[in-house]
């Protein structure tokens, strides 16, 4: 492989790498909850590698590209930048500090974490900066209804062979992580169902459904509680 091939795979490798939703920064959970009434929350971070590490930490409205001088958000996360020794926690604070969160439904953020590593003298060394993301969902006060309720709320309908409507009808959104259509003897599924924005609908390939949708069916899905728990449950698809 020639230099500029190799120079050029190595960066690709460090632009996958820097997207990776697992890195050496440990963020203490999968999801953050916001809700709006308070006046701030806290996470918690540690270093898992065996050396230290530049952090820098910022939140985004849904465009993973975004650089964070450019991020246009109602938030404030303290410290935006430190450095963590190996083995090291730090609790960050993450204040709203916007309008009134209004609109009678829930609205969700990313909260970003990049882990950048010392520089190293090493000849032939490449470093790779691990980025983690998670979804930040900020809830106006006096929501209807309650967040873990809403999966229970779906409605699930069979309009075409092959696809799965679903609507949220709720205020809060509704994290499907795989949907499993039973009919007629035989099994369907998606395990890469879409996140359902409150109030919104959505059409879900089913992999492998026959070429006439089934009148009667039963749906098995999967969500993520506010913890990141996966929760199942079960429902009937209506005409």
């Amino acid at each position: 492989m020639s230099g500029a091939r190799a120079r050029l795979a190595a960066g690709v490798l460090g632009w996958l790498l820097a997207w990776s939703a697992h890195g050496e920064i440990v963020l203490d959970r999968t999801r953050l909850i916001y809700p709006a009434a308070v006046g701030q929350v806290t996470l918690n971070l540690s270093n898992e590698a065996d050396n230290p590490r530049l952090v820098q930490v910022w939140i985004d409205a849904g465009d993973p590209l975004v650089r964070p001088e450019y991020s246009d958000v109602p938030f404030t996360v303290t410290p935006p930048i430190l450095r963590m020794d190996a083995g090291q926690a730090q609790a960050l604070r993450v204040a709203y500090d916007g309008e009134p969160a209004q609109g009678g439904v829930e609205q969700v953020y990313w909260l970003n974490v990049l882990g950048i590593p010392p520089q190293t003298d090493a000849a032939h060394s490449v470093q790779f900066a691990l980025r983690s993301r998670i979804k930040l969902f900020l809830r106006p006060p006096l929501l209807p209804g309650r967040a873990e309720e809403a999966a229970e709320g779906l409605e699930w309908r069979l309009p075409k062979a092959g696809t799965l409507h679903v609507h949220n009808a709720s205020a809060y959104h509704v994290s499907l992580t795989s949907i499993v259509l039973g009919s007629e003897g035989r099994q369907y599924r998606n395990d890469d169902p879409p996140m359902l924005a409150p109030r919104s609908s959505a059409i879900v390939t089913l992999h492998g459904a026959p070429g006439q949708a089934s009148g009667v069916a039963l749906v098995h899905f999967t969500t993520l509680d506010d913890h990141g728990n996966t929760r199942t449950h079960v429902a009937n698809t209506v005409q």
